[in-house]
């Protein structure tokens, strides 16, 4: 249903949007862990993952928001090492 403001309120994310974003996440986490922030973009985040265009920017926005859901992740889970991907790829 619209706001009154004209925004949209938010949905909650289908199994298949869920494991997208995470899929996304994991490839994100892999990339900023091996190669850092400043050297990473969205588009090696898209091309890492395997989606397009568009499905990055519906669950990450913006430039900042992949990075800032994996700090998110990080400090929410201390032990847990970003340098091994469970997708098995060769990010």
């Amino acid at each position: 249903m619209e706001a009154t403001t004209g925004t949209r309120l938010p949905r909650k994310l289908t199994d298949k949007d869920q494991a997208t974003r995470a899929r996304i996440l994991e490839h994100a986490a892999v990339l900023v862990y091996t190669r850092g922030v400043h050297a990473t973009n969205n588009e090696q985040h898209r091309r890492a993952a395997g989606v397009s265009g568009s499905q990055l920017n519906h669950y990450f926005p913006t430039k900042e928001s992949p990075v800032l859901a994996v700090i998110a992740r990080q400090a929410g889970r201390p032990t847990d090492s970003a340098a091994s991907c469970s997708a098995g790829c060769a990010c």
